[in-house]
Parts: C-alpha cells; structure tokens; sequence
C-alpha cells in the first residue's frame, strides 16, 4: 500500500466527524506485543543500516497487509502494519514493513516503480546478509517480491511483449544487488537509486532519437561507401583502358620491328 491511501483516509475522518459519536480506536501496544515485534525487527534494521527509525502501527488496515503514509500524514515517517501480521510469521512481518519502510524511503513519486523495487530488493538482501536476522527465505531475497512491487514499469518499455516488466526487473535487481553491501546508510543508497533510476528513465526517452541519429548516420556511411566504391571502379575501368591502348601499341610496334627485320633479311 502506497500513499494514495491518504484520501481514503480523510474521507474516512470527515464521515467519522459526521457521525452523532465519533470513535477512534489509537493506543500504544500490549507490552508483550510491543516486546515480540521489537525482537524480530531490532535485528532487521540493524541490518539495513537506516538513519533514521521508521515507528510500526499495528492496527486494522483492512484489504491490504500495509500502508505508508505521506509526511503530512505521519511526520515522525511510521508505518501502518496489519495486526494480522501477529498471527503470522515473522517473516510475513519483516517483508510488510521493509516495504512500507520502502514507500517511506523513495517518496509518492516511485509508487511500485523499478526504483521501488530496487529499494525494496535491497533492503531485503541486507537482512539476508546480517548474520542476526534470519528471517528472509530459503529461496533468497527475491522470493518475498512479486509482480505487485513492480506495477508501474517505465512508459518507455510498455510496448514491449511484456509491457516493460521484464526490464525493469533486470534493472532494479542490478541495483538493489549493487548497494546492498555499500555501507552506505539506507536512505543514502535510497537516493543513489532514485538518481540512477532518473538517468536510465532518460536514457530511455532519448533511445529512440538515439537510434535514428545512429541509422542516419550508418546511412550517411554506407552512401560515402559507395560513392567511393563507385569511384574506384571508375578509376579501375580507365587504368583498364589505358593499360589495354598501351598494350597495343607496344604489339604493334612489336610487330614493326619483326616485320622490318624479315624484309632487311
């Protein structure tokens, strides 16, 4: 879940405040809850090497396991969490709040994008390396992503087969498997990929214009190829005939001299 869940949530609170007894439901966790949760993360954002703390709310959150809310919303940068996610594993827990810490950590403007994903693949293969967390599967950090984490594919790429998605993965696992071992915090590898993810977007958008100067240009040699090609065989044919002239007069003379040399005999 991304930040659009802000305007459900204002018009939740508008029909909230309309109601004859308003009723919010907003309190600090149990102490064992508050107790397991810190257990299983502690160990996880260690891993990833944040700066800052991203608080957990563990409350309803109905269809999705998650949200992240916009800093108007939540400036102290926490994350919404399912309560259902206290009856599940822990690593159903951990994957739900690295990426909603993800959404935290590139901004409303990569909503699920390849740079998304590369924050979040990232983040997961940090954990994977930390010897304190274990927690991320057997299959690897990949198998807690999905086709879900990539629904915005870069527009450039959405006439490919398969709308730009294959590419976009490639991309964001090359990255994600580039800063992840970077000491680096995670909301400096977080800008590192937001920049690097704006220079391929444009790479991308030139590409077209990229390759027609490349076909004019290729054009543009193969026309001097055969203008000089065109010339040399000219050339050839005129050295040809010259050598053909001088050939026969050197015969005729030949012949002359054999001619003038029976008639003195």
């Amino acid at each position: 879940m991304n930040h659009r869940v802000a305007t459900d949530l204002e018009k939740v609170g508008a029909l909230a405040l309309a109601l004859p007894v308003p009723v919010f439901q907003v309190q600090p966790a149990p102490r064992a809850v508050a107790g397991w949760v810190t257990r299983v993360l502690a160990p996880v954002v260690g891993a990833c090497r944040f700066r800052y703390t991203y608080p957990i709310e563990l409350r309803p959150t109905g269809c999705w396991d998650g949200w992240a809310l916009a800093p108007e919303y939540a400036p102290d940068r926490r994350v919404s969490v399912s309560n259902r996610m206290l009856y599940r594993s822990p690593r159903a827990l951990v994957t739900i709040f690295l990426h909603e810490v993800a959404h935290q950590l590139v901004g409303a403007d990569h909503d699920h994008d390849a740079a998304f994903f590369a924050t979040n693949l990232m983040l997961l293969l940090r954990v994977r390396e930390s010897v304190n967390a274990d927690v991320v599967p057997a299959g690897g950090a990949l198998a807690d992503m999905g086709l879900y984490d990539i629904q915005a594919p870069p527009v450039e790429l959405q006439r490919e087969p398969d709308a730009g998605v294959g590419r976009a993965v490639s991309w964001a696992i090359s990255v994600a498997h580039e800063f992840a071992p970077q000491a680096m915090t995670a909301e400096d590898a977080a800008a590192e990929i937001r920049a690097r993810y704006a220079a391929w977007i444009a790479q991308l958008a030139a590409a077209p214009a990229t390759a027609a100067a490349a076909r004019a240009q290729a054009a543009a040699g193969a026309a001097v190829a055969r203008s000089e090609l065109r010339r040399a065989n000219a050339l050839l044919r005129t050295r040809t005939i010259s050598l053909g002239v001088a050939g026969l007069f050197v015969l005729v003379e030949a012949f002359l001299v054999i001619k003038l040399g029976l008639a003195g005999g």
